[in-house]
């Protein structure tokens, strides 16, 4: 049988299950697989998901599962996506409702994985939160049929398009042929009175596919939120496709002159997530960086209206009160979460995706959950995450491998600390006015490192830093800066900044601001060759580490690979094979 749910039109049979695989018969219909249940579900707010013109603050519900119609590369999920070797959840669609009014949100949304993957379980889930009164909406690639869509229209109240490009090449580069079925879908939801916000994934390379994509939307409605994410390599992606933050903010200026709402994801410190008027250019609502592809209004958005009289179409009010996810709950954290789980095993020698959905299963639990994401934020207890890891997966002593080589070089660093203190350091992530929280990892690095992080000055918390003024690192004056090695933003562009915003720390000065290494000291076991790292820049000549050879020794042993084999990448789990210049560990 034919599957009407995307255009893909799938055969359906007892020897397929679809490109999805998570459809099946039942004699002369086409159901869901009936042990398709959803995985998670956790409270987070909107603008996580992410949605900024819809009941800003508001709390739902997000729910995934698993399956995909796409193959995209670098896919933040990309396990989930795949729907291989995945535990199906006893998690009901009545189960979801129940916990969404037991947390007492808005509505439940749908992300992570396709919901074409799970057209009928998502139906059945959005059918009975309108029942009773809850919002219903979803994360989608919005490649349904035309049949599909108009029954979607009718139990949705909300969507976020991702657009892989306007070009059917863009499209072709996921295995799908064509293009157009997703802007037919976007004008048709508009025109149902769905609340359409869409995102578009900016690489380096592809600005004229992002132009036409805002070209294209403006022709529908020029109101159409579009959500800029600059492209991350995650996967096997070469670095060279991520655009630098100061290159994605350029794109956007150019999308206004088309579109009146554009934003920008995964740039730190960016004002791209500020929302303007588009007739006066007055600030509307102040948001910053909140994590992977999410954001949070600094303080409540109370007017829709501006000054001049122009109206910004937001549906839904304002929550009084913002809900904050915590640790790795809600967003996409979980993948983040599921990416340093993926990073450990793999230095443990467990590359099948079977064993590392096994181990995700046994610690993906709220509480222990919450446990690791204390554990990785300082060096010796993130050596009890790696023991508790092993210890799922059944490899002890793999574990205490690990465990000793990480504490070797933690005592080498230790005693250096011991002779050497009081550097003034700041910890900043893609700007230098976002500051990265006091009490993550890194400005712990800084401070085992004999340092003095002036981050832990801060008092504020967010996720995983916050904005802070020029006056702040003026007055605190540090004599070295690290760019976190997670999302980063060139040299030349930073002291660009640090003139523009008119900083003038020592740091500046002397030219000692320094981009710590591709994941190296976040989220996954190499953070020890980012302690020595930042060791070594502290007090250089006179660290007597070798870092050249530390990192070889990683490689060669964790991954399989010498340094110089290694091509760097965002991903937590492992670099890719390639050739990584070596000066790339010791320049910043």
């Amino acid at each position: 049988m034919k599957c009407n749910v995307c255009e893909f039109g799938c055969e359906i049979n007892e020897y397929s299950r679809g490109r999805c695989g998570t459809y099946a018969c039942a004699g002369d219909t086409i159901v869901q697989d009936p042990d398709m249940g959803y995985m998670g579900a956790y409270p987070v707010s909107i603008e996580s998901i992410p949605l900024l013109h819809y009941y800003p603050s508001g709390k739902f519900l997000q729910v995934f599962s698993a399956g995909c119609n796409f193959q995209c590369s670098g896919c933040v999920a990309r396990l989930l996506a795949s729907g291989k070797s995945l535990p199906r959840s006893s998690l009901t669609p009545s189960q979801v409702v129940e916990r969404a009014l037991q947390q007492k949100c808005l509505g439940v949304v749908s992300t992570l994985n396709e919901p074409a993957a799970n057209y009928y379980l998502f139906r059945d889930l959005a059918v009975k939160a309108k029942e009773i009164g809850l919002l219903a909406g979803c994360s989608t690639n919005c490649y349904f049929t035309a049949e599909a869509l108009e029954e979607l229209g009718q139990f949705v109240d909300f969507v976020n398009i991702g657009i892989k490009g306007y070009s059917d090449k863009s499209y072709i580069n996921c295995g799908v042929p064509s293009s157009a079925p997703v802007f037919r879908n976007i004008s048709q939801l508009f025109d149902m009175g769905v609340h359409v916000e869409t995102s578009v994934v900016y690489s380096r390379g592809n600005e004229e596919e992002v132009i036409k994509v805002a070209e294209t939307l403006s022709d529908i409605s020029p109101t159409i939120p579009v959500q800029v994410m600059r492209f991350i390599p995650f996967g096997d992606a070469p670095i060279e496709l991520e655009p630098s933050i100061g290159e994605a903010e350029s794109l956007c200026t150019s999308l206004r002159k088309h579109v009146d709402y554009v934003y920008l994801f995964n740039s730190p410190g960016t004002e791209f997530l500020n929302t303007y008027c588009p007739e006066c250019g007055s600030l509307l609502s102040d948001r910053e960086f909140h994590g992977p592809m999410g954001s949070r209004p600094v303080k409540p958005w109370i007017s829709y209206t501006c000054n001049c009289g122009n109206s910004v179409p937001v549906k839904g009010l304002t929550a009084t009160e913002s809900f904050s996810e915590a640790g790795f709950i809600g967003g996409y954290r979980i993948s983040r979460a599921f990416g340093m789980v993926h990073a450990v095993l793999t230095c443990l020698g467990i590359l099948d995706d079977s064993r590392l959905i096994e181990t995700w299963g046994k610690i993906s639990d709220t509480e222990t959950l919450m446990q690791i994401h204390h554990m990785i934020q300082q060096p010796y207890s993130y050596l009890e995450f790696i023991r508790l890891i092993a210890e799922k997966a059944n490899v002890p002593e793999k574990g205490e491998e690990l465990i000793s080589f990480i504490r070797t070089r933690l005592e080498l660093v230790q005693s250096l600390a011991a002779e050497n203190s009081g550097h003034k350091v700041y910890y900043c992530m893609g700007s230098p006015l976002f500051a990265l929280n006091a009490g993550r990892m890194e400005n712990n690095l800084v401070a085992f490192s004999g340092g003095v992080s002036i981050n832990k000055q801060l008092q504020k918390e967010g996720k995983p830093g916050i904005n802070v003024s020029p006056s702040f690192i003026n007055e605190h004056n540090p004599d070295t800066i690290f760019i976190s090695g997670f999302l980063s933003r060139p040299l030349d562009e930073f002291y660009d900044l640090c003139r523009q915003y008119g900083i003038e720390a020592e740091a500046v000065k002397q030219q000692r601001v320094y981009a710590i290494p591709p994941s190296w000291d976040f989220g996954n076991p190499r953070w020890i060759l980012g302690l020595m790292y930042i060791a070594d820049r502290l007090y250089p000549g006179n660290s007597g580490i070798d870092l050249k050879k530390e990192a070889d020794e990683f490689y060669q042993q964790f991954y399989g690979m010498s340094f110089e084999e290694a091509t760097p990448n965002r991903s937590f789990h492992r670099p890719s094979s390639g050739i990584w210049p070596r000066l790339r560990c010791t320049h910043a």
